[in-house]
């Protein structure tokens, strides 16, 4: 089976958050936008335990109001406002961070798949079409065609469909089948890292209190740092949060029965599991998530192939930019492509050309939050517990209160 888009198209491969707000803004281009997904349709199969809250914050906001209001009113429609963070100590004393001076300092909490859910339906109004359970197999990047391997539904025969656009963007998330046929196609000439940071997390959960009442602040970030491990917290609209825990991979294989968790868990963190009734089976049930660092080079290929997102430059969860560093890439490509679209002055762009600039001009800033997002681990691992460090953020909150130039990272 063969389909041939025709000119103007552009398969996206990956119906994640950033592959999402990039159909919508080549649909303002008018560009044919197809997107293939490897998993079920999330509107429809619901999915939990496999992914953290996520920070929306204002360079994502600028990249959903640069393409309309109202997308940006359905997307803030779903999260919740986090002015500060609450840190629980060992001695269950409590200290609260507020991020800046005044309210106007504030990020957004979200969950992952609601935010999916609502900018596919954008999408798909916009006129984006989906493919969902289509994971790929094979893409012929030279000749911007790309195979899949599917089973029908009725018959549970197995096929091979092929798919020919003019265009394939990569939103395929860290482990990108994209990003590795570009090295398979570059070679030496591709660089390919991805570098696991030893840790990983654990998706539990707190149940919203009596009326849907919330039992910490909602609108703060929870930490229960430990040193070597910690525990996080972010509110969800219903009343309840979504707890993380973190902690070496080499620790967290050594908690292999429950009796091991609830020992561990109450030494280190019996204020919070005395409002997480479930934190054991889920514990046990649920699975260890990877984390990691991507640094690739180059993101892009000719006028055929380019990486966005996590497929360009997935980073670790721990300071808040993985997703707004995505949606970034998506506002910046769309002004280099306005820039060339002016400068051809209704002939044909240059692809080749538009390609080339979005990865000189997001490569160095995609590689930037990576880098930062691991000092950020130590620093709610370890140092949110440490009243020195405590009083430097404060410190910091007054010069800027008085100083706007300055502001805490």
């Amino acid at each position: 089976m063969s389909v041939d888009f025709g000119p103007k198209s552009v398969a996206i491969v990956g119906s994640g958050l950033v592959g999402c707000l990039q159909g919508l803004y080549l649909r303002k281009h008018g560009y044919n936008v197809v997107f293939f997904e490897s998993r079920a349709d999330p509107r429809v199969v619901n999915e939990t335990g496999r992914s953290i809250n996520l920070v929306i914050t204002s360079r994502g906001i600028q990249a959903l109001t640069g393409l309309s209001d109202e997308l940006a009113e359905k997307v803030m429609s779903v999260t919740t406002r986090v002015d500060g963070r609450t840190i629980h100590n060992m001695d269950k004393s409590v200290a609260y961070q507020a991020y800046g001076p005044t309210s106007a300092y504030c990020n957004f909490s979200v969950s992952r798949w609601e935010l999916n859910k609502v900018l596919i339906d954008a999408a798909a109004d916009a006129g984006c079409q989906f493919f969902f359970s289509h994971p790929l197999s094979h893409i012929d990047i030279p000749n911007t065609t790309i195979y899949f391997y599917l089973q029908h539904e009725v018959t549970k025969q197995f096929y091979q469909k092929s798919v020919k656009v003019s265009l394939v963007f990569g939103a395929d998330g860290g482990g990108s089948r994209c990003r590795i046929a570009l090295k398979g196609l570059l070679g030496d000439t591709c660089s390919d890292v991805c570098q696991p940071l030893g840790s990983g997390y654990k998706e539990l959960s707190m149940p919203a209190g009596e009326n849907g009442a919330y039992h910490l602040h909602g609108e703060s970030l929870h930490i229960w740092p430990r040193g070597t491990h910690f525990l996080m917290a972010l509110a969800n609209l219903d009343g309840s949060f979504t707890m993380t825990f973190y902690m070496s991979n080499a620790e967290l294989a050594a908690l292999k029965t429950e009796e091991q968790v609830e020992s561990f868990f109450q030494e280190y963190y019996p204020t919070a599991i005395a409002l997480m009734p479930d934190y054991k089976k889920e514990f046990m049930s649920r699975p260890n998530g990877f984390l990691g660092t991507v640094f690739a080079k180059p993101w892009v290929f000719e006028d055929k192939l380019a990486l966005i997102g996590d497929a360009a430059h997935a980073v670790t969860p721990f300071f808040g930019q993985g997703c707004n560093c995505g949606f970034e890439d998506v506002s910046v490509f769309d002004a280099i492509l306005t820039r060339h679209e002016e400068g051809a002055a209704g002939g044909e762009v240059n692809m080749t050309a538009v390609l080339q600039d979005y990865d000189a001009e997001r490569k160095p800033n995609g590689d930037a939050i990576g880098n930062m997002a691991l000092e950020n681990f130590v620093e709610m691992m370890s140092k949110t517990a440490d009243p020195k460090f405590r009083l430097e953020k404060d410190i910091e909150l007054v010069i800027q209160k008085h100083f706007p130039v300055f502001t805490s990272r």
